[in-house]
C-alpha cells in the first residue's frame, strides 16, 4: 500500500461521526492507487462506518467509487458512464455499511425488483439525542446485529410508500409526497420513535429522488418507487425503544405492478390488528401467512371485516365499492365521520381518488359497508400508491375455515371505466414537481 493511501485513511478515521466536517480529497490519489489496493481501503473504512464517495458533475452528495476507475478512467455503474468525477467525500456515518456498484433499472418485470440505484438516503437518531442529519451516500447495505436490532427483534420498525413518475415533457413529479411524511411521522412515534419534523423527511425523499432520476422509467413504461423506513438499531434487547434508530429512503423502478382485476376472498374470521391506523412492520408481518392459504386457493388477496362485519380493507391497500344507483362507497378511516374505533390504514390514493370524484362531481357515500351489502355492489375496486386502481373482478366470502359462500364475477361496468379514466387524466392534482 502506497503512503499516499496510508495518508489517506489515517485522515479519513480522524473524522468525527455524523458532523458538519466531511473531508474532501483530490482524484489524483484514486489515479495513482491501484484498483483492487483502492478497494481494500474503501471497504476497511467503510467497515469502520465512513461512507466513500465520488463528488460529480451530475451529484454533488456523491457516488460509487469502491472499485476505482475503468480502463478509460470512467466510473464503474450503471449511468455513472457521463458522470464527470470532481473529488473523493468521506464521511463519518457512524455505522458499518457496503456501497454497491448502481445496476440497470428492471421496468419490464411485474412488481417491484430492488436493484442497486446511484443513492440513499440515511437519518440517524439517539435516545438522548433525538434525530439527527441527513446524509445522502451512494447505494449501501449495512452491517446489524441481529438479536440487538429493536426492527429485527420485536418488530420496531415502520415504512411508507411513496411514488414519482415523469410527464410527457420528460419533468419528473412526486405523488403526494407531503401526505407520505405526515403518515411516516404518525407511524414513527407509533413504535415509540421520537417525532421528526416531516419537513425534514420530505426534503430527504425529495433529493432522493433527485439523486436517482436515471432510474424514473418514461411515461408508460412505469413508476419509481420510493421507500421510506424506519427502524430501531440497537440498545432494544428487551421490549423496550431501541437506544439508536435509523431512517432511510430508497427507490427502485418499477413496471406493470399486477393485473388490471384481481379475485379477492373475504375472510369474516380475520380483523385488522389495533395498530393497523399506523403503517408499521407488524401489521404487514402477520398478513405472510393468511396471503400464502390464500394464493394456494386461487385470490390475490383478502378482504378483512371488523368485529360487525363491515368491511375493512383488502392486506395492501384500501377497498371501495359502486353501487347500484353509481355512488361510489369508501369504507370509513377513523374520525373521518364518527368517533368509532377503526383500524383501516388511512390510504393516501383513497384520498386522492375521493377528491377527484368530488372535483368530477360524482357522488362519494363514506360510510361502513356490511358483508350482507357486499353481493349487491354494483362493483368493487382496490386503490394505493404502487398498485393504483384495481377492479375486483370475483369476491369469494369465507364464514368459517372451512365453508364458502358468494362467489359472483362482476363484469367490469361502464361506471368503473369512466372513473378509471377520469383518475386518470386528473391525477395532476395531486402530484408535484421534483426540480
Amino acid at each position: 500500500m502506497n503512503i499516499e493511501l496510508k495518508n489517506f485513511i489515517s485522515k479519513c478515521l480522524e473524522i468525527k461521526k455524523l458532523e458538519n466536517n466531511n473531508k474532501f480529497f483530490s482524484l489524483d490519489l484514486l489515479k495513482k492507487t491501484d484498483n483492487l489496493e483502492w478497494e481494500l481501503a474503501v471497504r476497511y473504512l467503510e467497515s469502520k462506518g465512513f461512507s466513500v464517495a465520488v463528488i460529480t458533475d451530475k451529484n454533488k452528495y456523491g457516488v460509487f467509487i469502491a472499485e476505482g476507475f475503468s480502463e478509460n478512467n470512467r466510473l464503474k455503474g450503471w449511468g455513472l458512464e457521463n458522470h464527470k468525477p470532481l473529488e473523493i467525500c468521506v464521511k463519518n456515518i457512524g455505522f458499518p455499511l457496503k456501497s454497491e456498484k448502481p445496476e440497470a433499472p428492471d421496468t419490464k418485470i411485474q412488481g417491484l425488483k430492488v436493484v442497486p440505484t446511484h443513492s440513499i438516503a440515511v437519518l440517524f437518531g439517539t435516545k438522548d439525542n433525538g434525530w439527527g442529519k441527513v446524509e445522502h451516500i451512494p447505494q449501501s447495505s449495512f452491517s446489524l446485529s441481529i438479536m440487538n436490532t429493536g426492527g429485527i427483534q420485536y418488530g420496531q420498525s415502520a415504512f411508507e410508500g411513496a411514488c414519482a413518475m415523469k410527464n410527457e415533457q420528460g419533468e419528473v413529479f412526486g405523488f403526494r409526497l407531503e401526505k407520505n411524511t405526515e403518515r411516516f411521522n404518525k407511524s414513527i412515534q407509533a413504535i415509540g420513535l421520537p417525532e421528526i419534523d416531516v419537513k425534514i423527511v420530505r426534503e430527504m425523499i425529495e433529493v432522493n429522488i433527485q439523486n436517482n432520476k436515471d432510474y424514473v422509467p418514461e411515461l408508460g413504461d412505469g413508476q419509481l418507487y420510493i421507500r421510506p423506513s424506519v427502524a430501531g438499531l440497537t440498545g432494544a434487547l428487551g421490549i423496550v425503544a431501541a437506544e439508536t434508530f435509523i431512517i432511510t429512503s430508497e427507490v427502485a423502478a418499477f413496471g406493470s405492478y399486477i393485473p388490471t382485476s384481481i379475485k379477492v376472498e373475504g375472510l369474516r374470521y380475520i380483523h385488522r390488528p389495533y395498530s393497523g391506523t399506523s403503517k408499521i412492520a407488524p401489521n404487514y408481518s402477520v398478513s405472510v401467512k393468511i396471503k400464502q392459504g390464500v394464493k394456494a386457493r386461487g385470490y390475490s388477496d383478502y378482504l378483512s371485516y371488523d368485529i360487525d362485519n363491515n368491511v375493512e380493507e383488502v392486506s395492501s391497500c384500501a377497498v371501495a365499492f359502486i353501487d347500484k344507483e353509481n355512488n361510489f362507497v369508501f369504507p370509513p378511516v377513523q374520525d373521518e365521520i364518527d368517533t368509532k374505533e377503526r383500524h383501516i390504514l388511512p390510504s393516501i390514493t383513497r384520498y386522492s381518488i375521493i377528491e377527484l370524484l368530488e372535483f368530477q362531481k360524482e357522488s362519494v357515500i363514506i360510510r361502513d359497508v356490511n358483508e350482507s351489502e357486499v353481493k349487491n355492489m354494483k362493483a368493487m375496486f382496490t386503490m394505493g400508491n404502487a398498485v393504483g386502481v384495481v377492479e375486483v373482478s370475483e369476491l369469494s366470502v369465507k364464514k368459517s375455515f372451512s365453508s364458502f359462500e358468494i362467489s359472483s364475477s362482476r363484469a367490469r361496468t361502464p361506471s368503473f371505466l369512466a372513473f378509471v379514466e377520469k383518475s386518470t387524466n386528473f391525477a395532476i392534482i395531486a402530484v408535484v414537481s421534483i426540480a
